[in-house]
């Protein structure tokens, strides 16, 4: 998988494994210890994942999927290799000058589930909620939230209703900032949709950042 960052792939590979093994049955006892080396394998990546030296770990989990599979032509286990369900998570937000809060929540959004759905608000919602424009259209807003590295997907939001992303993609967790939507009983409307979604808040805000107050300190600085 070119460009796919070892410590991804890996995360992956731990997810995947650690799923098929509820498969693995021995059928023949003999077979006990090279399953046993197996499996040492496969705890082995799982330390150095923890160390950060997923290269390493990548070549121990194989050498583990490897031994399983070769039991497994042997007729001494079964095994079936299986994928864990993906768990998605969505998060949304206006996203106007990403700053280091934007960065960190969501970094935390991601770290909640496989694939981070970002939901961008169109222009027409920021002048309404806020009173001014953007400083980056939609378009602009979308394309840069995803090129960042934890965004599955970026996508803009619906004028008419902001519950329609979340029926479209029916994602497993919605990701909340600490300051969105406190005034919104999101849970309520979530499953009168019949939507069964987690619904997450973060703990507080990340550093003194803020779009607002990095306009002003431009216009400070700058516009005299």
């Amino acid at each position: 998988m070119i460009g796919v960052d070892p410590c991804e792939r890996l995360s992956r590979y731990i997810s995947s494994f650690k799923e098929s093994l509820k498969s693995l049955k021995i059928i023949d006892s003999s077979s006990s210890k090279v399953v046993d080396l197996a499996l040492s394998y496969f705890n082995d990546s799982r330390y150095y994942f923890e160390k950060k030296d997923c290269i390493t770990g990548l070549v121990t989990i194989s050498y583990a999927e490897g031994i399983l599979d070769a039991l497994r032509a042997l007729n001494t286990i079964e095994w079936n290799w299986q994928r864990p369900v993906e768990k998605t998570v969505l998060a949304a937000g206006s996203f106007d000058i990403i700053h280091p809060g934007h960065i960190e929540f969501l970094k935390w959004a991601s770290s909640l589930g496989d694939k981070l759905y970002v939901i961008v608000s169109r222009d027409e919602n920021y002048r309404r909620f806020k009173g001014f424009n953007p400083v980056f259209n939609e378009n602009e807003r979308v394309c840069i939230v995803n090129s960042l590295r934890y965004t599955y997907r970026a996508l803009l939001g619906s004028v008419e209703d902001i519950i329609k992303p979340v029926e479209e993609i029916k994602p497993s967790v919605i990701a909340l900032g600490y300051d969105q939507l406190h005034s919104f009983n999101f849970d309520e409307v979530i499953r009168a949709k019949g939507l069964h979604t987690e619904i997450v808040r973060m703990y507080g805000r990340i550093g003194p950042h803020s779009s607002s107050s990095i306009k002003n300190r431009i216009c400070s600085e700058w516009c005299r």
